[in-house]
């Protein structure tokens, strides 16, 4: 135990013990105390990173440090606090009652430094900087990308980074600036608004049809094949829709994104609903006629509201949402919509045991 170096009042009686050579300093003795903060902020930066990788190794990775660095870091804030945080098993490191506490703080710490980082930024330097943008991999290829690669030279101080990915990245976190997703966002500091709606077909290969014939949806197809969505993968409304009209068929091939399934379906391995635009540009697909249409779904754009405040941010949106709209058309093929999916639809990519909203 020692007393407070910063003349502050405190005594030895109300001194917390620490590493002298730690940057740290906590003094119980008095309000007045002006000297550097009861720990360093950074430790919450290691502790964020071991809860949200699970291992010493990924976290390490993450804020590109050494292991060893990683596991001394939060033994000696553990030591600080006089609790454990994570609990060391098999399975990787899990967070303890007092871990749990401090991990909310953490994360809404985070959120405000963020936050007033990038109103502060890109308050003043106008479409400047880097822009993070998140879609599944068919919406990312198919329709995205074309229309953010002419951004750059309309503002040559901007980057685009697109992220294409069937797997939830952070909105609210900040591990993207702009998500587009079908489903709603559930998250109250996300605004939302729907950009498009998307068209659906029931497709095969021409070489499919000619081996197995035209399916007779009275009978539920039998003899033939569909393909269909992993089993991890929930709430994806033509799911239900394919299997009520080919209960009789069997499952050939799965996958969790729409891109496989056209690859599949146009090599022949069975009957696949699809997005109109991405089947229609894929070689070798023939539309069928199935009884009922499948069900549309609606794409939705979502920024954390502080972004709405930043330039680049703002003008990527507008870009986006203005496109969409012009190619909603083409997207939704209206003449023949089943209806739309509901708003809580999950999408391709919300997973069972992994419900994430962003």
């Amino acid at each position: 135990m020692y007393s407070c170096s910063q003349q502050c009042g405190g005594d030895e009686e109300s001194a917390i013990e620490v590493d002298r050579d730690a940057p740290m300093h906590f003094c119980m003795g008095s309000a007045l105390c002006s000297g550097p903060p009861m720990f360093d902020w950074d430790d919450l930066r290691y502790v964020l990173a071991i809860a949200r990788h699970g291992t010493l190794s990924s976290a390490a990775r993450r804020l590109a440090v050494t292991q060893p660095t990683m596991g001394r870091r939060l033994d000696a804030f553990e030591k600080h606090l006089g609790t454990r945080l994570f609990l060391r098993t098999p399975e990787g490191f899990q967070l303890t009652a007092a871990g749990r506490e401090l991990l909310a703080h953490a994360e809404r710490m985070e959120g405000e430094a963020l936050a007033a980082f990038q109103i502060v930024a890109g308050r003043d330097s106008g479409v400047v900087g880097m822009v993070r943008v998140t879609t599944t991999k068919w919406f990312s290829s198919s329709i995205v990308a074309p229309i953010l690669a002419r951004l750059p030279e309309r503002y040559p101080g901007l980057a685009v980074d697109l992220v294409a990915s069937d797997g939830w990245l952070n909105l609210p976190r900040r591990d993207v600036d702009i998500a587009l997703r079908f489903a709603r966002f559930e998250h109250q500091d996300v605004l939302q608004r729907s950009v498009a709606r998307i068209g659906f077909g029931l497709y095969a290969s021409a070489r499919y049809l000619d081996r197995r014939g035209m399916p007779d949806f009275t009978l539920g197809c039998p003899g033939h094949a569909v393909i269909t969505m992993s089993d991890d993968v929930e709430n994806v409304a033509d799911v239900p829709w394919l299997r009520a009209i080919a209960h009789a068929a069997s499952i050939a091939f799965r996958s969790n994104g729409r891109d496989a399934h056209a690859i599949a379906a146009a090599e022949g391995a069975g009957l696949a609903c699809l997005p109109r635009h991405l089947a229609e540009r894929t070689p070798g697909l023939v539309r069928l006629a199935p009884p009922s249409p499948p069900p549309a779904r609606r794409a939705w754009l979502g920024i954390h509201r502080d972004g709405s405040r930043i330039p680049r941010i703002r003008a990527v949106m507008d870009a986006l949402t203005r496109r969409l709209a012009r190619l909603e058309p083409e997207l939704a093929d209206a003449s023949d919509f089943a209806g739309e999916a509901a708003d809580a639809d999950g999408g391709d990519v919300r997973r069972k045991r992994s419900r994430k909203s962003e």
